[in-house]
């Protein structure tokens, strides 16, 4: 990313009139991959420069995925910044063609606001992204956006030194930094399709990221018209919906997100990184409580201390393991997402049975592998791949989006595009059911194990004519 300055052309230029005793504020430009340049208006270039929007050039957009594919350094410092330009360009847009540019409900403009979510949406992830979350939530019963609303209304400061100074900043602008948190939570009380533009089934959160993922990753699995999208929004009765015109890309849009759910996010390979380094995280934050405030870390920070400073050996070994990609776990096992749902459903159960919740039913079920293979069981990993979707990105299942016919009309996309609605219903992201992976020396004992264990489970839920397949190796 490239920060640059250029002087302003006249008065007011970027949005602000010149300061006493200066001739003129010069105005932020960004050279993004993505997006291009980006011209910062000075509430974008204030939030910028604090600490908790810094801290995020060093966390990983994608988390550990660079495991996999070595491209995808991206930060989500760059990630922010460009939904906080996507949420102005709509909101821009929208106020062209006749939608009020105001909102009553913080009592500036409408633009101001998502621009100001957008900046700030993130700046609550856990060290690693995603991957880290299910601890944050197992300690605070929240996600990430609910530190973020705490951060933004200042009832909580980050640990670093210069933070704090976000909900000033917001004020100054006369913006409500309780209207950012509800945006950020989904929770926004005014006008629906301000809440959408962030937050919603085609929204400036997934417009930058499945772009910039494309890019960094370096994947050709779908090409977004963003412009095109955009274009075509508009809003009947308070909400957010598209031109009839822009079906086409609407539906390239949705077809790519889920391409790069199943292809990318969800790569098997990632998949254990990330449940390894969260297996050392949890021992090492829940277990020992080495780091209560890792939260506030970087992803270097975090990964160096459970290397270098925790008390457990073992801890330290997976965390260089994940940190020199050495001795990655492999899988051995896994069971398919694509057949039947109901009989998915009714296997997921009866192999989940003994716990209160899906992931203590897959501890249990690594336990009962560890036992029949003889293999420390701190070295398998029973993954639930449907449990990440659900964890990282909620709104995979929205599928409301709204048209309006050149009569008029607002339709929904089933009503639209029957056949798609269907098809996309009955895509599953998550090409495996259930997991099973383990430390590379002990492969051979823990698949001959999981053979005979999930056998036995299939053999109450098929017909006869079905126990002559079982699950895939």
């Amino acid at each position: 990313m490239f920060l640059s300055r250029r002087p302003g052309n006249g008065a007011g230029v970027g949005g602000r009139e010149p300061d006493e005793g200066f001739s003129m504020r010069k105005v932020m430009y960004i050279r993004d991959p993505v997006h291009g340049s980006i011209k910062l208006s000075p509430l974008q270039e204030d939030l910028l420069k604090t600490v908790e929007v810094q801290r995020l050039s060093f966390i990983h957009q994608l988390g550990t995925t660079f495991q996999c594919y070595p491209g995808a350094h991206g930060m989500r410092l760059a990630h922010a910044v460009g939904v906080s330009h996507l949420a102005g360009v709509i909101a821009d847009h929208l106020a062209e063609t006749g939608i009020p540019p105001s909102t009553p409900e913080d009592g500036g403009r409408a633009a101001d606001l998502v621009q100001a979510a957008g900046m700030l949406h993130d700046i609550g992830h856990t060290p690693w992204s995603h991957t880290l979350e299910p601890l944050y939530f197992e300690l605070h019963g929240t996600d990430h956006m609910g530190l973020v609303a705490e951060i933004v209304t200042g009832r909580t400061k980050m640990n670093i030194p210069g933070s704090g100074r976000i909900p000033d900043i917001l004020r100054d602008r006369h913006i409500d930094p309780s209207s950012v948190a509800e945006l950020v939570r989904s929770r926004f009380r005014g006008a629906p399709f301000i809440q959408q533009i962030i937050f919603g089934e085609v929204d400036a959160d997934m417009l930058d990221y499945l772009q910039r993922d494309f890019h960094f990753t370096g994947v050709a699995f779908g090409h977004i018209e963003v412009d095109r999208i955009i274009s075509t929004m508009t809003v009947r009765d308070g909400s957010l919906v598209f031109q009839l015109k822009g079906l086409d890309a609407v539906r390239d849009f949705l077809l790519a997100r889920f391409h790069m759910y199943s292809g990318v996010y969800l790569h098997k390979k990632t998949r254990i990184v990330d449940q390894m380094l969260l297996a050392a995280a949890r021992r090492s934050i829940l277990e020992l409580g080495e780091t209560p405030d890792f939260h506030f870390m970087t992803d270097d920070q975090l990964l160096s201390r459970l290397a270098e400073q925790s008390e457990d050996p073992w801890v330290r070994e997976m965390a260089w393991r994940v940190k020199f990609r050495q001795g990655l776990f492999s899988q051995v096992f896994s069971v398919g997402a694509l057949a039947d749902s109901r009989r998915n459903a009714g296997f997921l159960a009866e192999l989940l049975s003994h716990g209160r919740s899906p992931r203590e039913g897959a501890d249990v079920m690594a336990g009962r592998i560890a036992s029949e293979s003889g293999v420390d069981r701190r070295y398998i990993i029973v993954d639930l791949p449907v449990e990440a979707v659900k964890m990282s990105e909620e709104r995979f299942g929205r599928l409301d989006i709204r048209f309006v016919d050149p009569s008029d009309r607002v339709l929904t996309l089933e009503e639209v595009d029957p056949a798609f609605s269907r098809y996309l219903g009955e895509m599953k992201p998550n090409r495996n059911m259930i997991t099973v992976s383990c430390a590379p020396e002990y492969r051979e004992r823990v698949a001959s194990a999981c053979g005979k264990i999930f056998r036995e489970a299939v053999i109450p839920l098929f017909s006869e004519e079905d126990q002559e397949s079982s699950p895939s190796r």
